[in-house]
């Protein structure tokens, strides 16, 4: 992630549920700023190593914004 300027704090595997076929993969990253963040989240997104690394887990995005009192903030 760091090739595309994105900063990664933690990542967590939850193992496959009964009903699904495969575990999930939640990744705590952050943007210096949110100008081109799109543009470098499909970049990482559609890179050979990504879709290496990430072959057989289900991938979700979701955009967090912290609070006044978060430590990320």
């Amino acid at each position: 992630m760091a090739k595309h300027r994105i900063t990664t704090h933690g990542v967590w595997m939850v193992p496959a549920a009964p009903a699904s076929e495969a575990p999930q993969l939640y990744a705590l990253v952050s943007y210096r700023d949110a100008d081109d963040m799109q543009e470098r989240l499909d970049a990482h997104l559609s890179s050979p190593e990504f879709r290496a690394d990430m072959e057989g887990l289900d991938i979700a995005e979701s955009v967090l914004t912290p609070t006044a009192e978060s430590p990320l903030r």
